[in-house]
């Protein structure tokens, strides 16, 4: 046993030192990467630079590339590498009934305008979509046809929001009366019911495209806790964009540390349970 293992012990420092010794990770080209990536996609990762070059790192490993200039080839010349590797800076954690407060807004609104379509922009792996809906069947007590569509850079968290199946850690938040109604616990996994998914659907989605304005019009946009990884004027172009696919007064939920600015096209609405913009 312990001769195998110093035998592993021993493999494993003679292919890091292979690897140290055949790679050139040229920090110069890692920026041009990110620096594409903030153009295509809008994510700023200057203030965690040095982190997010060590992750193009260890994506390139794993892919068995060795330089950042092979790296920089592979992702302008294979749309699936591209993919892969926003999918890696992209992961993010959430869970069920985040910042409840501006669902409440959203509850509220209903009793005093038509709401039917909102949008969740960015859906993640579907926390936020299904929150929504099982707040409003919860806390309006009026018949509604309220459908939810989520949009992800992240095609795999687009296939997981989809799958609509959740960690314990995820649905933390939820009653045991709501899991029992709303979900079913199998293989330590709580997947929402079938029937419910019906009216919630995700689409991956840059919100940078020209064609996300191929998508209908919605009267409630969410956009929380992603515009703090855009610049200044990143934000104020992802604003304008989803701000277009607003209906006439229509609402912009942003998270509560995502601008320091009052976005153009919109006033500022404040209540006991949040803020919201309006559109003007």
């Amino acid at each position: 046993m312990f001769s195998w293992l110093k035998k592993r012990k021993k493999s494993d420092t003679v292919t890091k030192e292979k690897v140290k010794n055949i790679s050139n990770f040229d920090d110069k080209i890692a920026k041009e990467i990110l620096a594409q990536i903030k153009q295509e996609y809008g994510l700023d990762y200057s203030k965690q630079e040095y982190i997010t070059m060590r992750k193009l790192e260890r994506f390139a490993l794993k892919h068995e590339i060795y330089d950042f200039s092979r790296l920089h080839s592979l992702i302008n010349s294979t749309p699936l590498a591209k993919e892969q590797l926003i999918n890696m800076l992209t992961v993010g954690e959430t869970y069920f009934y985040r910042e409840v407060g501006h669902f409440k807004i959203l509850a509220e609104l209903m009793c005093e305008k038509n709401i039917t379509r909102v949008l969740c922009a960015p859906s993640s792996s579907g926390e936020e979509a299904y929150s929504i809906l099982i707040y409003i069947y919860e806390n309006y007590n009026k018949n509604n046809n309220l459908h939810v569509t989520g949009i992800d850079v992240n095609s795999l968290s687009i296939e997981s929001a989809k799958k609509g199946c959740f960690s314990k850690r995820s649905v933390s938040f939820l009653s045991d009366a709501i899991l029992n109604k709303y979900f079913t616990n199998s293989d330590l996994k709580y997947c929402i019911n079938t029937s419910f998914k019906r009216n919630v659907t995700f689409q991956q989605q840059n919100i940078f495209d020209a064609s996300l304005q191929e998508l209908e019009k919605f009267d409630v946009i969410f956009c929380r806790n992603m515009l703090i990884y855009f610049n200044d004027v990143q934000k104020k172009e992802a604003i304008a964009n989803l701000r277009a696919l607003l209906n006439p007064e229509g609402i912009l939920f942003i998270g509560h540390a995502d601008i320091s600015f009052e976005p153009d096209g919109f006033i500022k609405v404040s209540s006991l349970s949040g803020s919201y913009f309006k559109k003007v």
